[in-house]
């Protein structure tokens, strides 16, 4: 019997299968079981007796990582950890690793397309042509990007990716993030802003890029709506929670910014008469922006080497919770 095990935690029913790179686990005593569950009973169940838990399926709360009696970390297959709740990881000893830089081109690729096209208006003139109308000047005013300013927040991976992507625009990008060195604006040429609320009110386009959490849940409500400008643009590639939707469908309906593209909402997947599909200014995906033809295995790559780190008894590159490191539990 080998002595270590993990448990890998996959839906119960799953429209694409996503395997665990077995390479990673090379010379480590240890047995994969992958359990299906489609309900939090089931998932209690299968991770006791497991030294690493893969989180492929559901959320990871308080009452999960109770019944993991010997786990010593839980890696989930994605930048968000949202789902997990890190807190109790804590307090229980346990790591918690993501899977940060996999797919932070494709989220920078894919929030520059939402700038650009609330910029050209594409999505509004592709509705009207399809209906018949042929309405140039509908599309108007059409800022020039030369000389606008792109403001993000966080200056992350995906920011730091994204000023890359939005300069040869020739935008002016401007960034708030408390927790970026000083070194991370100077290399990226970015144009730090010390509070969010500069930063809103000098912007023309804003995109946000941060992980949620407690700090972060609805950072974007009506007050910060209220402090951008009326020709501004709103974009969200990150995690729905970090807007207020109510506040961000009364500020393009009463006109208190220009427009706004989503590829994330508070409730996925959202509801199809969400109020924001109403809008002519309001533009989305279905959390896709992460997708390419390399991502779901490079997630599954880095996931598995971070459980396989935590195995051989050595620190995790991609470790959400460093604080755990004072109380690792012992087994």
């Amino acid at each position: 019997m080998a002595k270590q095990r993990i448990v890998y935690l996959v839906p119960a029913k799953r429209t694409f299968r996503l395997d665990l790179d077995m390479s990673a686990f090379k010379g480590i005593d240890v047995r994969v079981d992958e359990a299906p569950v489609s309900s939090p009973g089931e998932a209690i169940e299968a991770v006791k007796g497991a030294d690493v838990v893969m989180a492929g399926a559901g959320a990871v709360d308080a009452d999960l990582i109770a019944a993991m009696d010997r786990a010593k970390a839980v890696c989930t297959f994605g930048h968000g950890f949202d789902r997990i709740d890190a807190d109790a990881a804590t307090k229980a000893g346990i790591i918690v690793t993501n899977t940060a830089y996999i797919c932070n081109w494709e989220v920078a690729n894919h929030a520059a397309a939402m700038v650009l096209a609330l910029n050209r208006k594409i999505v509004q003139y592709d509705r009207a042509m399809r209906g018949g109308a042929w309405d140039r000047p509908a599309g108007r005013p059409i800022g020039t990007l030369d000389g606008e300013v792109a403001g993000l927040v966080g200056l992350g991976a995906i920011g730091r990716s994204l000023a890359k992507r939005l300069q040869p625009f020739g935008l002016t990008v401007k960034a708030y993030d408390p927790h970026a060195d000083n070194w991370t604006f100077r290399e990226y040429q970015v144009e730090r802003v010390t509070t969010l609320e500069d930063l809103l009110g000098q912007s023309d386009y804003v995109s946000v890029q941060v992980p949620l959490n407690k700090e972060t849940r609805h950072m974007i409500g009506e007050a910060q709506f209220k402090a951008m400008k009326k020709t501004a643009y709103f974009v969200n590639c990150c995690r729905g929670g970090v807007q207020d939707e109510k506040a961000l469908y009364r500020a393009l309906k009463e006109g208190w910014i220009a427009g706004a593209g989503l590829d994330v909402f508070e409730q996925e997947p959202t509801d199809p008469k969400n109020p924001l599909f109403s809008l002519p200014n309001f533009i989305c995906s279905p959390h896709a922006a992460g997708e390419s033809t390399i991502s779901l295995s490079w997630a599954a790559q880095v996931a598995s080497h971070q459980a396989a780190a935590v195995l051989r008894g050595e620190w995790p590159d991609r470790c959400v919770n460093p604080e755990v490191r004072k109380s690792l539990r012992k087994v």
